[in-house]
């Protein structure tokens, strides 16, 4: 019986004019850098901080507009109880901020705070009020309907703010008395009587080390002659090669690793990702430590923990580790991060897409509401199988089946003289036109450019066609023509390839996977005049009305039946042959090693995208004046 933050507002933060953030348990943001992510981390922490200093740089500026004194940053939280009511504890600490009647499932308080300019003082002050309503977000600036009462400190310190950025280094941290190690282990929690008897043979230690090394005996002498120039009584100065006093123990402490194989090493010759994942695990002690502490005083407590790229210094094993301990952490988490493989984890619904739009930043979330279970697990399946590499892409090209998946990355290559990963293009197929509309919510979702390679029947071009309208219809940019290109005489990928005048191609790509010249015409031999698979008819049963299926005969015979055996031959066998299309087609001479097709959809990708194109190509669409000025596209060698 908890709460929960369940939105962030703010206004004129930083990089952020007007935003509005939901927030759920645990929530991911995303995002290119320097989008503001760590500024959204910091206004969070500012909303239950205290002894922030503030100046003018946090307040949000458009780029050509001058700061106005009188321009106030507000940060906005409704926190609400995650079952219908506070708990006793909490609705007692609340007291008459508590909103019953606004929401009529659950209780919920509305804090927000005042970031202004103070002429007297010569500077910016914080003030806290709690508002007697959630405002509509478009009235935030002009709300004025506040508590008379005062914004405890009680009330702040009952959500701490625990923030790790991406510098942690338990290194340092160990140094720090206000770090999170820091205060776990200034008070080591000895009785007096402990603390006594332990004292005593720390100084016997302290005495024996002297005592037995004549360097730190000279010493000693040595710096006792300060009596005979200082007016020290009968002071004297001693060498405490260790601590003599408990309460200064944690000052000398050290972490040591040790192995089988070896010695042990201290922390600090450890790597930084040993150092980074050990500051973590000493911000979860503590936060642990705070939660037992505060049920046994029987106080409200709910820890908000925000972190800034966890996979810092980490290899991928130890990512996914890190993010399972991360989600055990007690308290409401906010993560920034650039791992896929972080991101592959978590559920699609908490994801945050943070972006750059003109002056400020901007968010999106996934939409994924009228999904159907079976489009929300093909969607999720291909997160985990590209490790959360589609989450970061900034341009996804999708296609259906898995040729064009093996095939259209080395012709990306070979038109672009980069990889589809360094241009920030993610190429995924969807097994299945009827599975494309999950793939288009996300890209439209998340704000990254959609282009589609399909197959070109009748029923797919409809189905294809009618998801992508419902999705992009009121987007901008959502010229279908621009963004798919269907396969011309209702073909697949391996038929269009055959019209097009690939199929030495393809035969050479039989033979070598079967070990045997000229195996098409064996396979000819063997199965002409097969039964073949159960199609339907155009005659339709009169009870059911269902169309009337029979088994085909395999006609192999003549130039047509050449090719149908050979598309035959190629789908019995798409697993082995996907893999080597692409390499065969492209050893041809000129720009026919890129199927027309295709490079029709690449001059889409570049005048949307404005990605370099390889000399050769380039110029052979210039030669065609292919509709568009002079110099649009750069050139590479």
């Amino acid at each position: 019986m908890g709460i929960l933050i369940e939105e962030l507002r703010i206004r004129n933060y930083k990089c952020y004019e007007n935003v509005d953030v939901k927030l759920k348990d645990s929530s991911l943001l995303l995002g290119a850098n320097n989008v503001g992510k760590t500024s959204l981390l910091e206004a969070l922490e500012l909303c239950f901080t205290r002894n922030k200093r503030i100046d003018e740089e946090l307040v949000f500026v458009k780029k050509d507009e001058d700061l106005q004194k009188d321009k106030m940053i507000i940060l906005d939280v409704l926190i609400s109880s995650v079952d219908a009511n506070f708990d006793d504890k909490w609705f007692e600490l609340f007291g008459t901020f508590v909103i019953e009647e606004e929401f009529e499932d659950k209780d919920c308080v509305a804090l927000r705070t005042i970031i202004k300019y103070n002429d007297l003082k010569g500077e910016y002050d914080i003030e806290r009020k709690a508002l007697n309503s959630w405002p509509r977000s478009k009235d935030v600036i002009d709300f004025d309907d506040f508590n008379s009462s005062r914004v405890t400190n009680e009330i702040i310190e009952s959500i701490p703010v625990f923030y790790l950025d991406a510098k942690r280094d338990i290194s340092s941290e160990m140094g720090d008395k206000f770090s999170y190690w820091g205060k776990l282990v200034k008070d080591i929690n000895l009785s007096e009587e402990d603390i006594k008897l332990m004292e005593i043979y720390l100084n016997e230690i302290n005495d024996s080390i002297v005592n037995n090394s004549d360097v730190l005996k000279h010493l000693s002498v040595s710096l006792n002659k300060i009596t005979d120039v200082m007016d020290s009584g009968n002071n004297s100065v001693e060498i405490n090669p260790v601590s003599r006093k408990i309460k200064d123990l944690n000052k000398g402490m050290e972490i040591r690793f040790n192995d089988k194989y070896s010695e042990s090493f201290s922390i600090t010759n450890q790597g930084m990702g040993t150092r980074s994942w050990a500051t973590f695990l000493t911000l979860s002690a503590y936060i642990d430590w705070k939660i037992k502490e505060m049920e046994e005083q029987d106080k409200p407590f709910h820890p908000l923990i925000l972190l800034e790229e966890p996979e810092s210094h980490l290899h991928p094993q130890a990512q996914r580790k890190i993010y399972k301990q991360m989600k055990n952490l007690k308290g409401q988490k906010l993560i920034s991060t650039h791992s896929p493989i972080i991101a592959a984890q978590v559920e699609l619904e908490e994801i945050i897409h943070v972006y750059k739009k003109k002056d400020s930043s901007n968010l999106n979330y996934l939409n994924l509401t009228d999904l159907t279970s079976t489009e929300h697990r093909k969607l999720k399946e291909e997160v985990i199988k590209t490790r959360g590499d589609i989450l970061f892409a900034d341009t996804m090209i999708l296609c259906e089946g898995e040729t064009e998946e093996q095939v259209l990355p080395k012709l990306f290559n070979e038109f672009f003289g980069q990889e589809s990963f360094e241009l920030g293009a993610n190429i995924v197929s969807v097994d299945g036109f009827g599975n494309y509309k999950p793939f288009m919510r996300i890209a439209r979702d998340l704000d990254i450019d959609l282009f589609i390679l399909s197959d070109g029947e009748e029923k797919v071009i409809r189905k294809v066609t009618s998801d992508y309208n419902s999705i992009f219809l009121e987007s901008e940019g959502a010229n279908i023509d621009k963004h798919i290109k269907f396969l011309p005489n209702e073909a697949d990928f391996e038929k269009y390839l055959v019209a097009e005048g690939y199929s030495n191609e393809l035969i050479q790509i039989i033979d070598k996977m079967k070990g045997k010249v000229d195996f098409i015409n064996e396979y000819v031999d063997k199965n002409n005049g097969q039964k073949g698979k159960n199609k339907p008819t155009k005659e339709r049963c009169p009870t059911c009305k269902q169309n009337i299926f029979e088994q085909e005969i395999k006609d192999y015979s003549g130039e047509v039946g050449f090719t149908s055996a050979l598309l035959d031959c190629l789908a019995s066998n798409k697993t082995e042959y996907s893999a080597e299309v692409g390499d065969m087609i492209l050893k041809r001479e000129g720009l026919e090693r890129i199927p027309k097709i295709i490079q029709e959809l690449f001059w889409e990708i570049v005048e949307i995208k404005k990605y370099p194109v390889k000399e050769e190509f380039n110029d052979s669409k210039m030669d065609q004046n292919y509709d568009k000025k002079e110099g649009t596209y750069a050139k590479v060698d």
